[in-house]
């Protein structure tokens, strides 16, 4: 028995009926000599492996796999390109890059636009081919914003009942992450309508805390991106980054990729949000798994240099990481953590909050995707 610095004190050995990893990381446990049984795409049952043969893949632990809620586009594509080519192009890269599931985002666009996006990308969605990483519903950013960043302010509209119900109407069942900013004209109205009708509401693109109290007791849940486009922080006026960190019912996603939050930001909010409350997100555009470069976000010209990616204004738009990057980073930035803590982070938090049970632990009725940690630290998706 080896102690480590996550809540789970066992190292551990993972097998299926081909291969016998070294740990594998249970919802309250990394742990030592664990058989993981799966029979189409499904984990049918765990239980304790005694014997020390076999062992393929030493030093590697078994995650349950990642799930990136905010990816805009991967492997050169777009996902408002909203075409089942780009799509898939898309899924395969989330999946290169570590993640076994994911919610294709959608960002502000002219109305009319942005309701077709989503009735084709939930169509994908709902009709997805098994290869790359599953989609499990639609983020859509925008345009219920008031912060614009790299959106197209043109375009940001009040999330009116009509258009909440014309957006629930265009996604057509298919579940849905929506991005509203607590102080848009309607916020709370809009919130309520959304969580009835079984989306998850996250609070962002807002540099005002007005309407937050409101649209939190409405059924928001989360937050988008934090710190980021949430207006500075200050001791006597706090904005939506400080009452997200002070709020117990939010979770809060965050861009580990070193450039939209400092390392020691990361670690001041993980001293905060703890392993329950966090939740590691990419934000990923088509730089995500490619060189650096020129690609399209929405239409808009952006570019990667250094794996930084900005608009032709000089502003963050998206980022080029991966979940598996995000993963390594957040580790380095905060050394005491270990695999139990990412599992939380980087699955177990994200599943939880779209309502996605089939992912985020490794459980009997699972689904039998995961996320492999190899002993050099990189990360694969694997099923």
């Amino acid at each position: 028995m080896l102690a480590t610095s996550d809540p789970a004190i066992y190292l551990a050995r993972v097998s299926n009926s081909d291969r016998v990893y070294d740990r594998a990381v249970l919802p309250d446990v990394v742990q030592a000599g664990t058989r993981v049984a799966t029979c189409d795409g499904q984990i049918v049952s765990i239980s304790q492996e005694a014997t020390d043969a076999d062992v393929e893949r030493r030093g590697c632990t078994l995650l349950p796999g990642f799930v990136d809620l905010q990816v805009n586009g991967a492997g050169g594509r777009s996902v408002d390109e909203a075409d089942p080519e780009a799509l898939d192009i898309v899924a395969a890269s989330v999946w290169s890059g570590g993640a076994v599931a994911f919610l294709p985002t959608l960002i502000t666009a002219p109305w009319s636009d942005l309701l077709q996006q989503v009735r084709d990308v939930a169509a994908w969605c709902r009709e997805w081919s098994g290869r790359g990483a599953e989609p499990l519903g639609l983020h859509v950013e925008g345009p219920f914003l008031t912060a614009p960043g790299a959106h197209d302010p043109e375009h940001l509209i009040a999330p009116t009942a009509a258009r909440v119900d014309e957006l629930l109407r265009a996604a057509g069942g298919t579940k849905l992450l929506v991005t509203l900013a607590n102080a848009a004209d309607g916020a709370a109205d809009a919130t309520r309508r959304l969580v009835a009708a079984g989306a998850t509401v996250a609070l962002g693109h807002c540099d005002r805390p007005e309407g937050f109290d409101a649209c939190v007791a409405a059924g928001a849940t989360a937050v988008t991106h934090l710190f980021n486009v949430m207006g500075r922080m200050h001791h006597r006026d706090p904005g939506l980054a400080t009452l997200a960190l002070d709020d117990e019912r939010l979770t809060c996603p965050v861009i580990v990729d070193g450039v939209h939050v400092s390392r020691t930001m990361v670690r001041n909010a993980f001293r905060l949000l703890g392993p329950r409350r966090m939740a590691l997100v990419t934000d990923a555009v088509g730089a995500a798994g490619m060189p650096d470069g020129g690609y399209k976000l929405a239409g808009m010209d952006v570019r990667a240099e250094g794996g930084v990616v900005r608009d032709a204004m000089g502003n963050l738009a998206g980022s080029a990481l991966t979940m598996g990057e995000a993963a390594a980073r957040f580790l380095n930035y905060v050394p005491d953590a270990g695999p139990w803590t990412l599992a939380q982070l980087a699955s177990a938090n994200p599943a939880r909050l779209i309502g996605a049970d089939a992912f985020g632990a490794l459980r009997a009725g699972g689904r039998a995707a995961f996320t492999l940690m190899a002993p050099d630290g990189t990360f694969r998706a694997v099923r």
